[in-house]
């Protein structure tokens, strides 16, 4: 199948370019000067994907967007600017955009970029795994949206462009790096993850990039960083967006030059890096608070990975839970082979707000706890077992105690799956380990 494609750009050398190039890689293309055209464009037939500019004569890039993905809801639109800035991008994405490239841009990283685009919109990828559910790396599913993101991270794979995985916490953002590098040509080379909230702002640049022996009080000895250990494979950080403006600096640096000097030292050391970032927060948005600089933003997302949560891909929920079943009954020795009918309806029901980790979590306690060969209510209810809803003083119980209680038994619940792991505990929960601390002092869990 050839995807037919229309590109709208008034500047004659890039579009000349462009359109040989999308020719080239199998596209079927039309091209316009100006937005008028591409407004005639668009009215006399259908595009599987627009390629336009933000600023054109006689009609503006946004408009095009508008008209297209009106006529043409599930079209793909990128947006091309020499102009960009955050406030324009997130005017682009909010109109239906699926991205946007910042002039000047390398015609590889537009072709990767439309490619993975177009991939996520076919169908989904052939069943691999047992069960109901499919298997691309450790990534197990059975809906629609995670078979094109698994289709797209096949084709991402193929290239070395930074990529960043936006979703929220417990949704398999680490599991989306691994694939990336398993399926790339450096999977024979190692995949080193940093935790960036977890590590402290002061020794997180000594971390990234290493020190030399006495750059500071207690370096006693060389220290090779996290860029070096990775190299000819791949560097994952997790929550990028925890960087302080310091290591932000360094980090453009080594993006852009491929280069950089240990904490403390001179000497200039090239890397060779496939560098896949991860964050639970919207970058946009800490770019227009200050806290992330623009400029490495740009750099950072080249393609973006958008993870839904669990509540949104409810078809997912029972093949996993049957994994997690199965992976943590094996080790116990127990014979539970099922979920009751009332325990997948529960599952079905249960928003999630911790995602797969959650998930996990509440069907390893229901296969340690449980005592019969089949997962009932009881056993998966978020509850913990035994406890009751409300006491039966139901009209001296107030809204507010009600809700104390109820955080505080679930605070308890998630607090014991995770073997009182403050840190994993609050990546469940999606708050900081601070504001952790607090509930827990103002529950009586302390």
């Amino acid at each position: 199948m050839r995807y037919r494609v229309l590109l709208v750009e008034d500047e004659p050398i890039l579009r000349l370019t462009l359109a040989n190039d999308l020719t080239e890689e199998g596209y079927e293309v039309t091209v316009a000067s100006d937005g008028a055209e591409g407004a005639e464009q668009l009215a006399a037939r259908r595009f599987d994907a627009v390629l336009l500019d933000l600023k054109l004569p006689k009609q503006d890039g946004v408009s095009l967007l508008k008209q297209y993905k009106t006529a043409t809801p599930q079209g793909i639109a990128v947006m091309m600017t020499a102009f960009g800035t955050i406030q324009s991008a997130v005017a682009a994405m909010k109109a239906g955009a699926a991205d946007y490239l910042m002039k000047p841009f390398p015609a590889e990283e537009l072709l990767v970029l439309l490619r993975g685009l177009l991939a996520a919109r076919a169908a989904p990828s052939t069943a691999v795994g047992p069960g109901t559910g499919q298997l691309f790396g450790d990534l197990l599913y059975a809906s629609t949206i995670m078979g094109r993101i698994c289709d797209l991270i096949a084709t991402v794979a193929k290239s070395d462009a930074t990529v960043l995985i936006q979703g929220e916490t417990g949704t398999g953002k680490e599991l989306v790096a691994r694939a990336l590098h398993e399926h790339s040509h450096r999977q024979s080379h190692p995949l080193i993850k940093v935790a960036c909230a977890a590590i402290p702002e002061t020794l997180l640049e000594t971390e990234l990039f290493g020190h030399e022996k006495g750059a500071f009080t207690g370096a006693i000895r060389e220290r090779r960083g996290r860029f070096e250990l990775a190299h000819g494979g791949s560097l994952f950080l997790d929550e990028v967006a925890d960087l302080g403006t310091a290591v932000q600096a360094k980090l453009l640096r080594v993006i852009q030059e491929k280069e950089f000097e240990r904490v403390g030292g001179t000497q200039t050391l090239k890397t060779d890096v496939r560098l896949i970032s991860a964050t639970r927060k919207r970058l946009e948005d800490e770019v227009l608070a200050g806290r992330m600089r623009e400029d490495l933003f740009y750099r950072l997302k080249v393609i973006t990975i958008r993870l839904p949560p669990l509540r949104d891909r409810k078809e997912d929920i029972l093949p996993l839970a049957e994994h997690f079943l199965e992976k943590y009954r094996r080790p116990l020795g127990k014979e539970i082979r099922a979920l009751s009918p009332d325990a997948c309806r529960h599952l079905l029901r249960h928003p999630w707000p911790g995602n797969v980790r959650e998930l996990e979590a509440t069907i390893q306690r229901a296969v340690t706890l449980a005592k019969d060969r089949v997962l009932t209510l009881e056993d998966v209810a978020v509850e913990e077992p035994g406890a009751t809803s409300l006491p039966a003083g139901m009209s001296t119980y107030s809204l507010n105690e009600a809700i104390r209680d109820t955080e505080r038994r679930y605070l308890q619940e998630v607090l014991e799956s995770v073997g009182g792991q403050r840190m994993r505990a609050a990546e469940i929960l999606g708050i900081s380990r601070k504001t952790l601390w607090k509930k827990m002092k103002m529950l009586g869990l302390d």
